[in-house]
């Protein structure tokens, strides 16, 4: 008897949005379990990203003050070169044991031949703060702006306010995509499964 496995998905995307849930074992880390699962860095490293994305690709992937070692780390498992990071400054004092956290950074990678689409975003952008792990709605027009599509988002929490062409993947969204060995409660239709029996043959 053959294995049933799942179709891999039905194409490829250019631009990938990462937002880990880093287990990292601070005070902050058991303050985000409150609100979502954790996963280990590991774990994170292990995602078959290349089954994913284009040979040629941009990563965008967020990052803690207590996470930004790992993010190097992180692109380089999956593939890529980070080449800057562009940092998040908020309007809110955050926590902190030594220094108050007021800034996220979102690393920009690439891998293969990627150019960017647009040469004048700085480094930062000023956005106010929502709830919990939120960030700022502005991300996907200066994803957009940066990097082509199709876009990819991981770890969502709820479909971008975008109508460029994006698909997204987490535990608290249906999902678009498959990822084998990463399990999500939800997909949508546009998950293929064409290598499973269909109702009519059993």
């Amino acid at each position: 008897m053959t294995e049933n496995k799942r179709a891999q998905p039905r194409r490829k995307f250019r631009t990938l949005l990462a937002d880990p849930p880093w287990d990292i074992q601070q005070k902050g880390a058991r303050g985000a379990q409150m609100h979502y699962n954790l996963m280990t860095l590991d774990r994170i490293k292990q995602m078959p990203i290349a089954d994913l994305m284009e040979d040629d690709a941009h990563l965008w992937l967020w990052v803690t003050n207590a996470t930004l070692r790992e993010g190097y780390n992180v692109a380089e498992a999956w593939g890529f070169t980070v080449r800057s990071p562009l940092t998040w400054v908020k309007f809110k004092l955050g926590l902190g044991n030594y220094l108050r956290n007021s800034t996220e950074h979102l690393l920009f990678a690439t891998r293969g031949k990627a150019p960017v689409q647009y040469r004048a975003q700085p480094t930062w952008i000023n956005a106010p703060v929502s709830d919990h792990s939120h960030k700022p709605e502005e991300q996907f027009a200066l994803i957009e702006r940066v990097s082509p599509g199709p876009y990819l988002e991981l770890f969502a929490r709820r479909r971008p306010l975008s109508s460029s062409d994006w698909s997204v993947w987490g535990n608290q969204v249906p999902s678009d995509v498959e990822i084998p060995g990463f399990p999500v409660p939800v997909y949508t239709d546009r998950v293929r499964r064409t290598d499973e029996p269909s109702e009519s043959a059993s």
